[in-house]
């Protein structure tokens, strides 16, 4: 996750574009498992679907932990890795604020849902402890859309094929 440099330099296409292939490809998956994350947590928000028992159901939280993993683990995975160098070296950037609140929300969420019993009754609603991976999932495929479309040489961003 290189930065764009301000002088055009000498090289071939593959070299140059190898890293956006990569994060437009994390986007597109990540995106494809995030939104059906992102409709499972806000579907009580809809009032129609509101009195569904699937709604707050344990299978929904389990597919929700199910489909956030791989976003959170492979297509978030570059943005956690320049995160935690940040934090050894001391150089805090923007990259330690996105791995550590992404990191909490999932941390947080997955013990939630493999070790409910250790919150205590107070942090329960139903009998269930609030889960955030929806957070965690469309912060990374956020941060990967903002990486893509500034990733794109200028000459290249009038293009909209070269666009995530």
């Amino acid at each position: 996750m290189t930065l764009e440099p301000k002088l055009a330099t000498a090289g071939t296409d593959d070299e140059e574009n190898a890293e956006l292939r990569d994060m437009t490809r994390r986007f597109w998956i990540g995106a494809a498992l995030a939104l059906p994350v992102f409709l499972l947590a806000m579907a009580h928000l809809i009032p129609a679907l509101a009195r569904q028992s699937w709604v707050e159901s344990n299978a929904s939280r389990w597919m929700q932990f199910a489909l956030a993993t791989p976003v959170v683990g492979w297509a978030g995975w570059p943005l956690l890795h320049r995160g935690w160098r940040s934090m050894v070296t001391r150089h805090l950037n923007m990259f330690t604020l996105i791995s550590m609140g992404v990191g909490a929300a999932f941390v947080f969420s997955a013990a939630a849902m493999l070790m409910p019993g250790m919150f205590p009754p107070t942090m329960q609603h139903e009998g269930k402890v609030a889960i955030y991976f929806e957070s965690a999932a469309v912060i990374v495929v956020l941060v990967l859309l903002v990486k893509c479309s500034s990733s794109v040489p200028a000459a290249a961003r009038a293009a909209p094929s070269k666009r995530c």
